[in-house]
Formats: C-alpha cells, structure tokens, sequence
C-alpha cells in the first residue's frame, strides 16, 4: 500500500472548488463557440448541456474508483489493475497527456497575448516569462497550485464574469430562433468538440490523496461542474445573441471581440484587462496539469518532482519553437482532444468497471474466507 500523504500538505475538501474550476476553464472560452456551432449552429447549447451531464457521470465513476482505493492515485491503482509493466506503460501514457494538456494550454495563451496584446514581439521572450512563473507555482508545491487556484476563480467572480454580462446591451435574443433546427448527428458531432472545453477535471486522479477527507470533496466537485456548465452556457449564448452565425464563422476569438465594445472610466479597451487577468487562472491550470504530470512521474520512476518539472518545461520551449506553423498546433491540439475523449469516456469507464468487480470480488473472497473459519 502506498504511504499516505502526510497531513500538513492536505487541502480542505472545499477547496476541490478552485482547482475544478481552472482545470476545465482554459483559453478555450475565448474561442469555444466557432467550434460548437460548426455543426450544429445556434443549437450547440444543447450539446453544452448534454456534455455536462455526461462529465457528472464520469466524476461520479472517478469518485467510485478512488473510493475504492483509499490514499491510492491513478498512478498505484493502475499497478494494481494491470500489474507493474502494464501498469507502468499506462501510468507514462497518462503522465505524457497531462504534460501535453499543459503545453497546449500554454501555447493557446500566448498565441492570444500575441494576437491581441502584442503582436510585434517574438515568441521566445513571452514564453520564457510565463515558463518562469509557472516554475516559481510549482516549486512551492501542491498547496500554492492551489491557492493561485483560489485567487484565478476569485477573479473570475468579480471581473471576467461581469464583462461579460455587461455585453447583455447590445444583444439580440431572436438570433437564437429558432430553437431546434439541427438533427441529433449534428448536436453529437458539436458535442465532441465541447468535450475538449472540459479536459482537466481528470487532474482529481492525482491530487485525490492530498484531499482531507476526500468523500466530502465530492459535492463540491459536483457543484462545479453544474457551475462551470452554467459559464459555458452563458457566454455561448450572449455570443450567439451578439453575432450572426455568419459573422462567428469569421472571427477566432469571439469572446474577446464582444468586450472591445465595452468601455470603462480607466481601460478602453475592456479585452486587454480581461487578457492580463486570465493570466492567473490560466498559470493556475497550466500549473495543475504540470504537477499532475510531476507527481506521476515521481510514482512511475521516484525521479524528483523539481528534476520532474525543468524537463517538462524545457519541452515547453522546445515544442514552442517547433510548433511555430499554427496548422501543426491545430493538428496537435485536436489529437490531444480526441485522445481526451477516449480518456474520460473509454478508459475511467473501462477503470470503474474494473475497480467494482475487484471490489465485489474482494468482499466476496471475505464473505467466504469468514463463513469457513466460522464452520471450523
């Protein structure tokens, strides 16, 4: 059995909240809506809603799995599952797409900083900046991952969601009219590509053990969802109400297009403030996934979680200077996406089933072992 966690690096159950929220609110809000409305247009609020339900049911399996495998991460219960080189190849595969899930998380941010903020500036220096402040998060561990967590959520209560309601103005609500004009393919097929929006929440197999009494974590993992859902639905709907579908189709970031019609008594251009704010929130998530990484390998390979961290982020700057062609990160960005997909909805089903029989077996082998040294 793998040593607990000692108890002075546990975080309260209630603070599952923040590190729920950055792990499945990315960059992607920027830009999530020309995506989901590809297939099935102004209907693609169906498919937020339909892929919420479905991570609700995937966070109550994860739950299912730890619970049964008390102070034990995916990385002890894949040794458990599958034996040590099985579990081993897994375990590498799960650390490489935590690490992947970071960097494109990354190269989204600077990518819009680029764009938006400044577009004449080369990318190496941007990228050594942020790769500095995500190594300064992570060198103080899983307790300051978590309260860079909480000052990113706060954040986004008092400021970015604000900016958004206040585009409400300028809105047209008969854009969304009318109501059920896709057929189901189409609805899925934008669901598929929602899914992506929510990739993260699955950080909760490595930090699971770092929860004092992790059972009471999981309404407040619930809540989240239900509240992140909620966001997406927001802003997809304010943006179809603000654009037609044939100006969506034209614009990369709708999100940060409708607040450049804001204006405020200090900042005219209302995006940049939100660009600048995003920055913590998105250091937290990036830091998250990071450390998921980190701690996987320190499981899998006892390598030192600092030795861990330099090698990951020289990768970043590595990946950042070869993934120049936005094609190939587009290309990257949707393989990462569909091994996500097969991740959540193939292999913590294909887990939970596998935990339950074990379980079940195990309480049946002692229901046996018991009613023999009774008849003895």
């Amino acid at each position: 059995m793998k040593k607990a966690v000692d108890e002075k690096y546990l975080i309260s159950p209630f603070l599952i909240v923040p590190l729920m929220y950055v792990s499945m609110v990315g960059s992607g809000v920027l830009n999530f809506q020309r995506e989901v409305a590809e297939h099935a247009g102004y209907n693609a609020y169906i498919s937020v809603i339909l892929v919420g339900i479905s991570i609700h049911l995937i966070l109550w399996m994860i739950y299912k799995i730890l619970n049964s495998n008390q102070a034990l991460d995916v990385t002890a219960i894949n040794h458990t599952c599958f034996g040590k080189i099985v579990g081993n190849t897994i375990n590498i595969a799960i650390v490489l797409y935590f690490f992947f899930g970071a960097y494109i998380e990354f190269k989204s941010y600077i990518e819009v900083i680029q764009v938006w903020v400044f577009p004449s500036m080369k990318i190496l220096p941007i990228s050594t900046i942020l790769v500095l402040f995500i190594y300064y998060t992570l060198s103080g561990g899983f307790r300051t991952v978590t309260g860079l967590s909480f000052l990113g959520f706060l954040l986004t209560l008092i400021f970015i969601i604000p900016e958004n309601l206040s585009v409400l103005p300028y809105t047209h609500p008969r854009n969304l009219m009318p109501l059920f004009n896709h057929s189901i393919t189409d609805i899925l097929l934008s669901s598929k590509s929602m899914v992506y929006q929510f990739l993260g929440f699955e950080a909760l197999l490595f930090f699971y053990p770092f929860i004092k009494t992790p059972e009471k974590s999981q309404k407040w993992a619930h809540f989240m969802v239900f509240f992140v859902t909620l966001i997406y639905l927001m802003v997809l709907i304010i943006t179809f109400m603000y654009f037609s579908e044939g100006q969506l189709r034209e614009i990369s970031w709708p999100t940060l297009n409708m607040l450049k019609i804001v204006e405020g008594p200090v900042f005219q251009r209302i995006e940049y403030l939100a660009i600048s704010l995003w920055l913590v929130k998105n250091l937290a998530g990036i830091s998250l996934s990071l450390w998921s990484a980190c701690r996987g390998m320190k499981n899998v390979f006892q390598i030192k979680p600092r030795a861990s961290l330099l090698t990951f982020l020289v990768g970043f700057l590595i990946l950042d200077y070869l993934l120049k062609d936005r094609s190939i990160f587009r290309w990257t960005s949707e393989f990462y996406a569909d091994v996500g997909l097969y991740f959540i909805y193939g292999y913590i089903p294909i887990m939970f089933v596998l935990t339950q029989v074990r379980k079940n077996w195990n309480k049946g082998s002692s229901s046996t072992a018991d009613a023999i040294t009774k008849n003895d």
